[in-house]
């Protein structure tokens, strides 16, 4: 359990963008439909961009200075940067969502 919740505060504090002006990726619990991600991504100050190849996922653009510690303190799991989150998914799925 000790080990879960490390790596779990050090994802969230490893990852978070270094520049969230330029977007963010918002991650919720895998059971959150689209609408409820939707609605918290925005809810926290910023405006909505896309899906982040699941419906758990919003990439977003802040329109507050203080968003990714708002995101976090309310459900997210995870605020990142894009890019990140990219990298960790399999170019065959990346072309697949690009086609959607």
């Amino acid at each position: 359990v000790l080990t879960v919740v490390s790596f779990a505060v050090i994802l969230r504090v490893g990852l978070r963008p270094s520049n969230p002006g330029a977007g963010v990726a918002v991650v919720y619990a895998p059971w959150t439909t689209a609408d409820q991600t939707m609605i918290r991504a925005v809810s926290a100050g910023a405006r909505f961009v896309r899906f982040g190849g699941f419906h758990f996922i919003a990439v977003v653009m802040p329109e507050r200075t203080d968003y990714v510690e708002r995101v976090l303190t309310g459900s997210a799991l995870l605020a990142v940067d894009p890019q990140i989150l990219a990298g960790c998914l399999p170019a065959s799925f990346l072309n697949k969502a690009h086609v959607l």
